[in-house]
Formats: C-alpha cells, sequence, structure tokens
C-alpha cells in the first residue's frame, strides 16, 4: 500500500469525485447545478494547510467554478480540455514532480494522470478504467465524503 502521507500536492477531478456525478438543469439564469459535501470542502482546507491541493477537472459549469473559488481554491485547471498537459503545468507552477503527486478522480481521463503520478487514487464507483489504473481505491463513492476518506488515508488514520 503506497504511503499517501508522502505526497507533496493533491490534485482532484470534480464530477463523480467531489459530486455524485449527477447534474441538474437550473435553466438559462443557472446552467446546470451539483451537489457538494460540505465535509469534503472541509477536508480539502485542511489538506490545503499541509500541501498545495488543486483542482484539475474538465468541468466548465459555474457551479464548479463557484464551488472552487469560494474554497479559495486555485481555478486555473477547472475546464481543461488535457489533463496530462494540464498535471505538467501544475507541476511546474508549484515545482513538485509528478511522482510527488497525489491525485483522486474517477474516470477514464483520470486514469492517464493516475498513470503519470505517485499516487493515484480512485474513488469506489470509479469507471473501471480507472479502478485498474489507481494505486489506492476508496471505500467512499463520488460525492459520499471520498475527500474526507483520502485525508484519514494521509495521516495514516485509516
Amino acid at each position: 500500500m503506497p504511503d499517501l502521507a508522502q505526497a507533496a500536492l493533491l490534485a482532484f477531478d470534480i464530477d463523480g469525485t467531489l459530486t455524485d456525478a449527477t447534474t441538474w438543469w437550473g435553466g438559462p439564469e443557472l446552467g446546470w447545478l451539483q451537489r457538494y459535501s460540505v465535509r469534503d470542502g472541509e477536508a480539502l482546507l485542511r489538506i490545503r494547510a499541509r500541501i498545495p491541493v488543486v483542482p484539475l477537472s474538465r468541468n466548465k459549469t459555474q457551479a464548479a467554478r463557484v464551488r472552487m473559488e469560494g474554497l479559495g481554491m486555485d481555478t486555473r485547471w477547472v475546464g481543461t480540455s488535457d489533463k496530462i498537459a494540464s498535471l505538467q503545468q501544475i507541476c511546474e507552477a508549484f515545482d513538485v514532480a509528478p511522482a510527488h503527486v497525489c491525485h483522486i478522480g474517477d474516470g477514464p481521463d483520470d486514469a492517464t494522470v493516475f498513470e503519470a503520478v505517485g499516487f493515484g487514487v480512485a474513488v469506489a464507483d470509479a469507471h473501471p478504467v480507472a479502478l485498474e489504473a489507481a494505486t489506492v481505491v476508496l471505500d467512499a463513492a463520488g460525492g459520499e465524503r471520498a475527500i474526507e476518506e483520502l485525508e484519514l488515508r494521509m495521516e495514516a488514520k485509516r
């Protein structure tokens, strides 16, 4: 089992990781809406007190951007179309080698990131390709306090 406490940066997907991958149409004024766990947000902030935490997501919704801004996250890589190129930018921006990055996600596009980083973490209900590529599979499904579980594992409390 990899020692998640050795991660020097946490990158995370939004859809299917912080959310249960469900969206609702809120009309033209609101756009697509999503449900987020407050406890996962709090866990992200606690992790960020120790290491950089960066969203790495293809999600282009206003809901995702506003949630990330509300948490004080760097949103440069929210809405990316190329997670691998964005990962390289993140590593350069934070001066962290990919081998020291922990990325949590759920989709096939996250599987390619898992292969490029030291710690690939999949949520329990991730796509089969992501589950196969992950070095760690959580017990929690996306949107079900997966970040909180990851935090505990990073602290070796679970």
